[in-house]
């Protein structure tokens, strides 16, 4: 495939190994990250180096208007949008923090709807018809929408969400030639974790013993599910939710 990729949280853990993935794809990439600046121009420098295109692009994924202005400024530097793939956790600086499902503040759900569902609805919006004919959109979700995790709800609840609208977005995209889908990953090992439990160490090795494939992910599984789904192979795919987790929702 080829034609722009928009990845959002593209600066570290998943995001970054999509984006990478994508390039090596053909994909031409807007890398949109919140704050690492100096980690999404090294991500820039890398697929450079590797022979791609691409550019990075500070986005708040919580604000609809700063969602369509990195698609506008991507499409005038890169061309035509060709695939969504929206990522970012929506966690800023001032994120009034996880817990107990009725203790969180109900500015912590509000925040990750926006994050989470609206970033989507605006990205796919702003696209518009670039993705006509073989577009691609992808969300990245978690296991965590369809079991209980302590104290994430509110990202639980988004990205069920999300995994509903994608599905509705299938039915009516589709005659425009658009897929769309959700990559569903397990628990991932990336640094992100430290957001959701104050011991990543402990949670892995409960991870790892509850999985059949007896690891936990990488953000390259993630990577190469998204990568799939951005590709022609996965034309005759839409409105499905692809879990990669090494079978731990088997148990």
């Amino acid at each position: 495939m080829s034609g722009l990729a928009v990845v959002t949280g593209a600066s570290r853990g998943i995001g970054r190994a999509v984006a990478e993935r994508l390039a090596r794809d053909g994909y031409d990439v807007a890398v949109g990250y919140f704050a690492r600046a100096d980690a999404a121009r090294d991500l820039v420098a890398t697929i450079e180096r590797q022979g791609g295109r691409a550019a990075a692009y500070q986005v708040d994924v919580r604000s609809p208007e700063s969602c369509r202005r990195l698609v506008i400024d991507a499409r005038a530097a890169l061309g035509p949008v060709r695939a969504i793939v929206s990522n970012a956790t929506g966690f800023g600086a001032d994120h009034p923090g996880l817990g107990p499902s009725l203790d969180v503040p109900l500015a912590a759900y509000q925040e990750m709807f926006a994050a989470r569902l609206g970033a989507l609805l605006s990205l796919v919006e702003a696209a518009g018809a670039d993705l006509d004919g073989g577009g691609r959109v992808v969300a990245v979700t978690s296991t965590g929408t369809h079991r209980h995790v302590p104290g994430y709800a509110p990202i639980a609840a988004s990205m069920a969400a999300v995994e509903s609208v994608v599905r509705y977005l299938a039915a009516e995209l589709g005659h425009r030639g658009v897929t769309a889908n959700t990559a569903v990953g397990g628990v991932v090992d990336t640094d992100a974790l430290a957001e959701i439990t104050a011991d990543p160490e402990r949670l892995k090795e409960a991870v790892r013993r509850a999985t059949p494939l007896g690891r936990v992910g990488r953000a390259a599984d993630i990577a190469a599910v998204v990568s799939f789904l951005c590709s022609v192979s996965a034309d005759w795919v839409t409105g499905q939710s692809l879990i990669a987790d090494g079978g731990n929702s088997l148990r």
